[in-house]
């Protein structure tokens, strides 16, 4: 499966935020970094990803499936937004994921199998029966990710993913992203700022500046690297 953007732009009203987009993800089980400051549209990239959004102009492409991208995204991509806001705060982490499941028509049993075996791999078995509003801020994440993860759909696309969580636990995100990659042959997609984590786990880099993809870098970089293209991208 290959992901293809053509010429995409997105406004929100009058305001255009990204501009004439074009980039293709190859088949393979792949990390991709959405990278670049605040504002310059990775986010509304990882939604038009999800199929939540519809864009203005162009057009997303799966070269395996003839229906339209955005259709099969919503079965076949899970979005885990930044911040606290990707889970049903009333229900436990289990509870969510039977829920999200269900929109998805995931078989629940294999779901949630695949959710206490990965939570180990967070240090979160203990906390999965908890309300998600009792966890903490860290906690709420690891939540949110777990769900997101055992879902396993085909694109998995998170959002500031190491916000909130304390040194050991980016370091645990960081082997969780790359055992889904191997794993479940994952093609995810991660914006963050956390240059570490980026460049333990990345193999494909997008920069974005001023709302469009200005380099596309298709191999992994050290943490030296990733700092000093991005000073050269964006000085």
């Amino acid at each position: 499966m290959a992901i293809i953007a053509k010429n995409l732009s997105k406004n929100y009203g009058k305001k255009q935020v990204l501009y004439d987009i074009s980039f293709e993800i190859p088949e393979q089980p792949t990390i991709v970094g959405l990278i670049g400051p605040n504002g310059v549209g990775k986010s509304t990239m990882l939604r038009l990803l999800a199929g939540v959004l519809i864009p203005t102009d162009g057009e997303i492409l799966n070269d395996k499936v003839k229906e339209t991208y955005y259709k099969w995204a919503c079965v076949h991509s899970t979005f885990v937004p930044s911040g606290e806001r990707g889970l049903i705060y009333r229900l436990t982490t289990i509870e969510n994921l039977r829920y999200f499941a269900s929109f998805k028509g995931i078989n629940l049993h294999k779901a949630e199998k695949v959710l206490r075996s990965l939570a180990e791999s967070l240090d979160f078995s203990e906390l999965l029966d908890k309300k998600f509003q009792e966890l903490s801020t860290g906690q709420k994440k690891k939540a949110a990710i777990l769900v997101g993860a055992s879902l396993e759909t085909s694109v998995l696309l998170l959002d500031e993913p190491s916000n909130g969580l304390d040194i050991n636990a980016q370091d645990d995100l960081a082997r969780f992203i790359v055992k889904l990659k191997d794993l479940y042959h994952k093609m995810i997609f991660v914006s963050s700022h956390d240059t570490q984590m980026l460049s333990g786990v990345v193999n494909c880099y997008l920069f974005f500046k001023n709302g469009q993809i200005v380099k596309q870098v298709n191999h992994h970089f050290s943490e030296e690297e990733l700092i000093r293209t991005y000073q050269n991208v964006y000085r």
